[in-house]
């Protein structure tokens, strides 16, 4: 990439995701949280809209390999 250029960010779908695991039992986001196997705070920052690392996102995929990628997250370039 070169300076100055946009970058991408990729942002976690929340509301999609308390949709597919709420029915699981997993009303919290502390449940939610641990269901990915993620700290409780930064899964909260990233609730509220902070972009993704590959890390989450690998740990969302690994965790529900057969919900689409286009459904728990969305891309922007910043």
């Amino acid at each position: 990439m070169h300076a100055g250029q946009p970058r991408p960010k990729v942002f976690f779908r929340a509301d999609a995701y308390r949709a597919l695991v709420e029915p699981l039992g997993l009303t919290t986001p502390y449940a939610q949280a641990a269901d990915l196997g993620v700290d409780g705070g930064n899964f909260g920052r990233i609730c509220r809209g902070q972009p993704v690392s590959a890390e989450f996102i690998a740990r969302v995929r690994l965790k529900y390999p057969r919900v689409p990628y286009e459904q728990l997250f969305r891309e922007e370039m910043s």
